[in-house]
C-alpha cells in the first residue's frame, strides 16, 4: 500500500464554471456575488456547475473585486490576559454571524507599538477594534482618524464620533471598597495597573469617591502591573504593610499575589483579604476562590462588533455604551481579623518584673520599667521608655540633661501632703526650688495582663514608710486606624489611667503653683518628649504653647519634624534652624484626656518638650476614702506630620470610641477634673 496521499487534480477556475454552465465569466461572478440581475434559471445552472466542479472562489480575488476583505482587525495590549481573550471571543462570534473573520495583533503592553500595529492591521482589514488602547489621548485621536471605521473598547474620548463600549471601573472599585468597609477593613492597598491604562485611571476615580464616602478609610496605592508575575513581585511590600485587605488591578495580579503570600506564610483571607477585577474563568477555581468584580466580557466584544458593523455600513456608531460591573464575593475576602492584643513580655517569668515590653506583631513599641533603678531623689516610680512609633521613631526621653528626673511616660506628682513623687527640687514659698529629703516611691504590688490590658496595683509610700495612696492602674497599647483622607497608615495608641484612693481619711495633691510659683501646676500623668526634635504645638483651641498651656483643650498635639539645635520660638514652640540632615522621621503625637475627667494641661515646648495633666493647676485637689481620684492620658503616635484638621478628626474618632466603650463605668463617687 502506498503511503503517499493521492495527488489532487487541477483546481477548477471560474473559466471552467463558465464553460460548463454555458455562460460568461462575468455572469458567474455576478451570481457568486449575489447580484439580483441574473435570471433565476441561469443562476441555478451556474450554481450546479460550481457544485459539480467543487469550485472555491479566491478570497484575495474576491476582495480585490469587491473592495473589501470581510476581515476586521482586533488590537489588544496583552493576549495572554484571559480578559482580552474573552472580549476577543465575543467579537469573533458576533462577527462570524455576519460573515466576517478576525485578525488579532498583540502589542504586549507597549504603547509605542500600538499605532504601528493598528495601521498595519488596517491595511489588511476592513475595520479595526482597538481594545484598551494605551496611547496618550492626542496620539490616539490622530490615529483614529486614519483607522476609520474603528471602535474603541474600554476607552472613551469626550466629543469623539468614534463609537465606544467600556466598563464603569470606577463604580466597580466603589463597590469593592464599600464591601470591604462593611467587613471592617479600614487599611487597604490598591495594586495599580499599567500607568497608561484607562481602566487604572477609572479605578483611582473610584478610590477617591470611596475616600469621600468613608473618612475612616485609608488606601495606599502600590505600583504593580497587569500580569501574574507583577502580583508575586510585590509580595514583600504587601506583607510588610499594615493593610488588612488588598485590591488588585485585575485577577491575574491578585492570583499571583495570593500564590506568593502562601509561600510567605500569609493566610488568605484569615490574615489578609484579596480582591481581583474582571472575573476571569480561573478566578472561581482558585484556592481560595477569588473575590472579584465581574465584567460582561463577551457581551462587551459582541456589542463592539455591532457598533463596528454599523459604522462599516455607513451608519453612526451610536452613543458611548458603558457596562456596569458587579462585585462577586468568594472565599478570598472575610471580615477584618481582630487586632491582635499586645504581647507583654516579662510577666511570664516574674509576677512583678522590673521590665515589661509591649510587642505589637513584630514591633517592640513600649518598654515599662518598675523604677527600681532610679535614684531616691528621682522619686522612683514606674515609667515607660522608650515608646516607639509603628514606623520606628522614639517619642519619649528619659533622664535628659535639662531635667534628669523626667523619665519618659510616668505618673509623677510634685506634692502629696508634702511628699514629692515628681523628683528633683521642691518649690518652697520664699525660697524657690530647693532640694529636700521628701521623695517618695511608687511600688508595684501586683501585675496581671487581661485581654492585652496591663493592670497593676501600686502603693505610694512616703519617706517615713507610710503608704499615702493606693492606685489601680491600667495601660492599653494597641494599633489605631488613623481616620481621614490620605492618612495611609495605622498608628500606635497608648492609654494610661489611674484610680487613686487615700489610705487615711484624706490626702491632698498640690503643685509648685499651689505653693506660689505661678503657671507651674504640674503633677499627674506626664509625657516627656525628645528634646532634640524640631517641634510645634497644635491644639483644639489654636496653635502654640501659650494657647495650650493651662487650657482644657479637648486635644493637644506635638509635631516632631527633625533634630534641631535647641533654638525654639517661645510663643509657637517651633524650633529654629533644624539640623540640615534630620536624624528622625516626622512624627505627630496627639494627646487627650478622658472627657469625663479632664484636667487643665501643663505644657512646655520652648524650654523643653513635655506635656502632662495638671491635677492641681491652681488649687489643691483633695482625695477622700469615698471619693477616689480618676485620671488618665491617651496618646496616638502617628508617623508623619498632621495639621489641625487631621488631628481633630483623630480626636473625634477617639471620642466616638470612648462613648461606645462597653466596659461598665464605676458608680462610686470620684473626684473629677475640677480642682477641689
Amino acid at each position: 500500500m502506498s503511503n503517499r496521499f493521492p495527488s489532487a487534480g487541477p483546481t477548477p477556475t471560474i473559466s471552467d464554471v463558465a464553460e460548463q454552465a454555458g455562460v460568461s465569466k462575468a455572469t458567474v461572478s455576478r451570481v457568486l456575488n449575489g447580484k439580483a440581475t441574473v435570471d433565476a434559471t441561469i443562476a441555478d445552472r451556474v450554481l450546479a456547475a460550481v457544485d459539480a466542479l467543487g469550485y472555491r472562489p479566491s478570497m484575495l480575488a474576491r476582495s480585490l473585486s469587491l473592495g473589501r476583505t470581510n476581515t476586521i482587525g482586533v488590537v489588544v495590549p496583552d493576549l495572554e490576559n484571559p480578559m482580552f481573550q474573552e472580549i476577543l471571543r465575543g467579537v469573533t462570534r458576533a462577527a462570524a454571524a455576519d460573515g466576517y473573520r478576525v485578525l488579532v495583533t498583540d502589542t504586549e503592553e507597549d504603547p509605542a507599538d500600538e499605532a504601528a500595529a493598528a495601521r498595519e492591521a488596517r491595511r489588511r482589514c476592513d475595520a479595526i477594534v482597538l481594545c484598551s488602547p494605551r496611547l496618550a489621548e492626542p496620539e490616539l485621536r490622530a490615529l483614529l482618524a486614519e483607522l476609520h471605521p474603528v471602535v474603541l473598547v474600554n476607552r472613551e474620548l469626550a466629543d469623539s464620533p468614534v463609537p465606544s463600549v467600556s466598563i464603569d471601573y470606577a463604580s466597580g472599585m466603589e463597590q469593592v471598597l464599600a464591601e470591604l468597609h462593611a467587613l471592617g477593613h479600614r487599611r487597604i492597598l490598591y495594586l495599580a495597573g499599567p500607568t497608561a491604562s484607562q481602566g487604572d485611571r477609572l479605578r483611582r476615580v473610584g478610590i477617591a469617591r470611596a475616600r469621600s464616602d468613608h473618612d475612616d478609610l485609608s488606601i495606599d496605592i502600590v505600583p504593580a502591573g497587569s500580569a501574574l508575575v507583577d502580583g508575586a513581585a510585590v509580595v514583600d511590600t504587601v506583607a510588610q504593610h499594615d493593610a488588612t485587605a488588598v485590591v488588585a488591578f485585575n485577577d491575574l495580579v491578585a492570583l499571583g499575589l495570593v500564590s506568593a503570600l502562601r509561600g510567605a506564610g500569609v493566610s488568605v483571607p484569615s490574615a489578609l483579604s484579596v480582591v481581583g477585577f474582571d472575573d476571569i474563568p480561573f478566578a472561581a477555581f482558585a484556592v481560595p476562590a477569588l473575590s472579584t468584580v465581574s465584567v460582561p466580557r463577551r457581551e462587551l466584544g459582541a456589542e463592539a462588533w455591532t457598533r463596528l458593523r454599523d459604522t462599516i455600513g455607513g451608519a453612526e456608531g451610536g452613543h458611548p455604551l458603558v457596562f456596569r460591573p458587579r462585585f462577586v464575593a468568594r472565599e478570598s475576602t472575610a471580615a477584618r481579623p481582630p487586632a491582635s492584643p499586645p504581647v507583654w513580655r516579662g510577666t511570664e517569668h516574674h509576677p512583678i518584673s522590673p521590665e515589661l515590653t509591649a510587642r505589637l506583631g513584630d514591633r517592640d513599641v513600649l518598654v515599662l520599667h518598675d523604677g527600681s533603678g532610679l535614684e531616691p531623689t528621682d522619686a522612683p516610680r514606674p515609667f515607660a521608655h522608650p515608646v516607639t512609633s509603628l514606623g520606628g521613631t522614639v517619642v519619649t526621653e528619659s533622664a535628659p540633661d535639662d531635667h534628669p528626673h523626667h523619665v519618659g511616660l510616668s505618673m509623677a506628682v510634685a506634692d502629696v501632703d508634702g511628699v514629692s513623687y515628681w523628683g528633683g527640687r521642691t518649690y518652697v514659698a520664699g525660697q524657690g526650688s530647693t532640694m529636700l529629703d521628701n521623695h517618695g516611691v511608687q511600688r508595684v504590688t501586683e501585675t496581671e495582663v487581661d485581654a492585652g490590658v496591663l493592670r497593676q496595683s501600686l502603693d505610694w509610700v512616703g519617706r517615713d514608710g507610710t503608704t499615702q495612696l493606693r492606685e489601680s492602674r491600667s495601660t492599653v497599647v494597641e494599633e489605631f486606624a488613623v481616620p481621614g483622607v490620605g492618612s495611609g497608615r495605622s498608628a500606635l495608641r497608648v492609654a494610661v489611667s489611674s484610680v487613686l484612693r487615700a489610705t487615711g481619711s484624706t490626702a491632698t495633691i498640690g503643685s509648685p503653683a499651689t505653693n506660689g510659683r505661678e503657671g507651674a501646676g504640674y503633677g499627674g500623668w506626664f509625657w516627656r518628649l525628645p528634646a532634640g526634635a524640631h517641634r510645634s504645638v497644635l491644639s483644639a483651641d489654636g496653635p502654640g504653647e501659650s494657647t495650650a498651656h493651662g487650657s482644657r483643650a479637648s486635644w493637644v498635639a506635638f509635631v516632631l519634624d527633625a533634630d534641631a539645635d535647641g533654638s525654639v520660638d517661645p510663643e509657637t514652640g517651633d524650633a529654629a534652624e533644624p539640623a540640615p540632615t534630620p536624624a528622625r522621621r516626622p512624627t505627630t503625637v496627639l494627646f487627650r484626656q478622658p472627657a469625663a475627667n479632664a484636667f487643665p494641661w501643663f505644657l512646655r515646648a520652648a524650654e523643653y518638650p513635655g506635656i502632662g495633666v495638671s491635677l492641681a493647676a491652681t488649687s489643691r485637689t483633695t482625695i477622700t476614702a469615698d471619693t477616689p481620684l480618676v485620671t488618665g492620658l491617651e496618646a496616638v503616635v502617628i508617623d508623619g506630620t498632621l495639621d489641625a484638621e487631621q488631628a481633630d478628626a483623630i480626636h473625634r474618632a477617639l471620642l466616638t470610641a470612648e462613648e461606645r466603650r462597653t466596659e461598665p463605668r464605676s458608680t462610686e463617687p470620684r473626684s473629677t477634673g475640677s480642682d477641689v
